[in-house]
């Protein structure tokens, strides 16, 4: 399957990452030219939840990735070495022993290896490096394969690591050292820079959700994605957050009762974060605020902490909505605010003073 990336698109290859990352994952292979850690934390959180944490600390995971140029972070690299039954190989500590990080030959795969069982892999091969951009703003494109035989994929694996070297505590503190005082040419430096911030748009300047819903202007039901701000939660456990008003079409449901003065379950769709599933959301209909809510799966219900958050629901092919929660100012939060209002798919919450937004995608 060929997957396309761009600002307008963002995250296609986190998102395909999740949808080929099965429970019985048993082991990570990936070869990235570049790392950085949040993008390193955007690919490891995608495997934990789709295997658990038990699974995840046994599995063996293995990165190839390159001292060129200084772009890949030290922080992912000690990151990546903290994890249980990690590896890392590294491409180019010869020319760092030389004092340089400019390589006699680049170091430049994109390979993302997922062990389904002893006898098949799926894989991930494009132009992404593991990096925040590379997965969320850039324009990348890859082609994922599920079912391939190990065998081939490991042969593929074993030429990518080709002339690396193991890293160790002594390699990655030169590393450092040298990155600090030769540091990445700025033109090549962005691919390793966090996703830049949307310019500020005042909540009050924004278009209302149900007015651009009543004018024709947006069917929710036909997009693939609906975030909101997760300023500040309602309710005793702080899990119901305030979707606008027509926010259940995006669900798939029907309502049409807003001059009902008190509460009415709209609808329970089913939502998914790696291998929990919760079908006992409700989304409801609140008279006194005339605003539409879903109480969200608590932490002590395999949820979120909420606060000052991102919330997106993906629609799946199944019916179903892959929940992702991410801080507010998170490189995938921001190419998701990027994005909507690229697309003019950024709207005003309520009809209150708020500075709360949602969007589609």
């Amino acid at each position: 399957m060929l997957i396309v990336q761009n600002a307008a698109e963002p995250a296609s290859l986190r998102n395909a990452l999740v949808d080929i990352v099965t429970a019985g994952t048993i082991d990570i292979r990936v070869a990235s030219a570049y790392v950085t850690l949040g993008g390193a934390n955007i690919l490891l959180s995608a495997v934990a939840n789709a295997v658990g944490p038990a699974a995840f600390a046994a599995m063996p995971k293995t990165l190839v990735t390159s001292f060129d140029f200084g772009l890949t972070e030290p922080q992912a690299l000690q990151h990546w070495r903290a994890l249980a039954n990690a590896t890392v190989f590294v491409s180019g500590a010869q020319r760092l022993a030389q004092g340089s990080l400019m390589p006699q030959r680049a170091f430049h795969p994109k390979f993302y290896v997922f062990g389904r069982d002893p006898q098949t892999c799926s894989t991930l091969v494009g132009s992404a490096n593991l990096t925040s951009r590379g997965f969320s703003v850039n324009t990348e494109v890859a082609w994922v394969q599920q079912s391939i035989p190990r065998a081939n994929a490991d042969a593929a694996f074993d030429k990518a690591r080709f002339e690396t070297t193991a890293l160790t505590d002594d390699l990655l503190a030169a590393y450092t050292a040298l990155r600090q005082a030769q540091p990445p040419p700025p033109e090549i430096e962005q691919e390793a820079q966090p996703v830049a911030a949307p310019a500020p748009v005042a909540a009050a300047a924004l278009p209302l959700f149900r007015l651009a819903i009543a004018n024709g202007a947006i069917n929710p039901a036909d997009y693939a994605a609906m975030w909101v701000h997760g300023e500040a939660l309602q309710g005793g456990s702080s899990n119901q957050l305030e979707l606008p008003r027509g926010g259940h079409r995006f669900f798939g449901f029907v309502f049409d009762q807003y001059d009902y003065p008190h509460n009415l379950t709209i609808g329970e769709p089913v939502l998914r974060s790696g291998t929990r599933v919760w079908s006992d959301r409700r989304l409801t209909w609140h008279g006194n605020n005339r605003m539409e809510r879903m109480n969200l799966p608590t932490a002590a219900q395999g949820g979120f902490d909420y606060a000052d958050t991102a919330v997106m629901f993906r629609r799946l092919t199944d019916g179903s909505f892959e929940l992702i929660v991410t801080p507010w100012e998170s490189d995938l939060a921001r190419a998701w605010r990027q994005a909507s209002a690229q697309r003019q798919t950024l709207f005003r919450l309520g009809e209150i003073a708020s500075n709360r937004i949602v969007g589609l995608i």
